[in-house]
């Protein structure tokens, strides 16, 4: 089992200023610096008007790269690619890939919606039916396989272009590609990142878990891939878990619970109170339905996994009864605020006493 957790996982800047972002930065990359440490791999945001180390994640992540153990990888949760220019992040990702020897995990998706496209410029309509994302991976997949002597390719998917008629350089480290990892909630979704030869996020906001890894499976052994293509989907095939608490009891970890939630909620009111209304992801729990109002009333955190090690450590066990090979947490409470106790303590106790029973050598 992997483990990987996401830096400054609760941040909003509802009391920053310009000259706060020097130390936002370097708070997150001490954070990043912990994380590893503690055995985790270390995965960032992708966002605009929203922290100030994350706008540029790829260099944020180049930056913390050499300062982590060697053996840890880092990630994005997810990159939102339509907002970039399908050439140019096909080039960043592979360069990163050299540059980490291909320890990165690049979680890949829409994004969120409201205030991030409308400042990059993308039709709001495009971008939230989520044909953007599968569009931009359309045309990331045809340059990855694009070599020197094929016939030129011309793409247009909404305000980017271009035409390539020499394959993309650096080529990546890692073999066809980068390793890619596609939020999929819907089973088209699903059975298309298996297909793809590409390991999937699944559970997300409540999906049968179950029933998602059964489609995968099945389309994954569909596909028939070499072998080294299924083995890297089984490891990297992920499940969230967006909000987790972790103490000495569950008694503490439930109270723990609610303090950092408290907070969360009042840094979300505030932020609306500011700025307006709060964006959310473009996921859904039903068709149509958008979760950025449910975002900002914090439905989010009602799934909070909270409990003691040994509570948190057969949840774990269920997952991986189910053949899950790679766990994302994120830790409740807030780094840069009155919970930073809450994320410390439950970081730690997750990373000495839940995570060692998950190693190779005790499964």
């Amino acid at each position: 089992m992997q483990f990987s957790a996401m830096t400054m996982n609760m941040y909003l800047p509802d009391y920053v200023e310009p000259a706060d972002d020097h130390r936002i930065i370097n708070m997150t990359v001490e954070q990043s610096v912990w994380l590893a440490e503690l055995g985790y791999n270390v995965w960032f945001t992708d966002h605009h008007f929203k922290g100030p180390w994350n706008s540029n994640i790829m260099q944020f992540a180049a930056f913390v790269l050499p300062r982590i153990p060697r053996e840890r990888y880092v990630g994005f949760g997810v990159l939102s690619i339509p907002f970039y220019h399908p050439l140019r992040l096909v080039e960043s990702m592979n360069l990163l890939d050299h540059l980490s020897d291909g320890r990165v995990l690049f979680g890949v998706g829409s994004g969120w919606q409201g205030t991030e496209p409308a400042g990059l410029g993308i039709d709001p309509e495009y971008h939230a039916s989520g044909k953007a994302a599968e569009d931009t991976l359309d045309v990331m997949q045809r340059l990855w396989n694009f070599r020197d002597g094929d016939p030129e390719y011309t793409f247009s998917i909404g305000h980017y272009s271009g035409t390539v008629k020499r394959r993309v350089m650096p080529a990546p480290y890692t073999k066809p590609h980068p390793t890619v990892i596609r939020t999929a909630t819907r089973e088209p979704a699903i059975v298309r990142a298996a297909h793809l030869g590409l390991p999937a996020f699944l559970g997300v906001l409540g999906a049968d878990l179950r029933e998602q890894i059964r489609i995968y499976r099945a389309a994954l052994a569909e596909a028939n891939h070499p072998p080294e293509i299924e083995q890297n989907c089984l490891r990297w095939c992920s499940v969230d878990w967006l909000s987790l608490c972790v103490a000495e009891t569950d008694e503490e970890a439930k109270a723990r619970e609610k303090v950092a939630q408290a907070e969360q909620m009042a840094m979300r009111k505030q932020y609306i109170a500011r700025y307006g209304r709060l964006d959310g992801p473009v996921m859904t729990q039903k068709a149509g339905k958008s979760t950025a109002e449910d975002y900002a009333k914090g439905l989010d955190m009602l799934g909070t996994i909270a409990g003691s090690p040994d509570t948190v450590a057969a949840k774990v066990q269920e997952l991986v009864d189910l053949g899950i090979n790679h766990m994302h947490v994120r830790f409740i409470g807030e780094w840069a605020g009155e919970t930073r106790h809450i994320v410390k303590d439950s970081a730690e106790l997750f990373a000495r006493e839940v995570m060692p029973q998950f190693t190779s050598d005790n499964l």
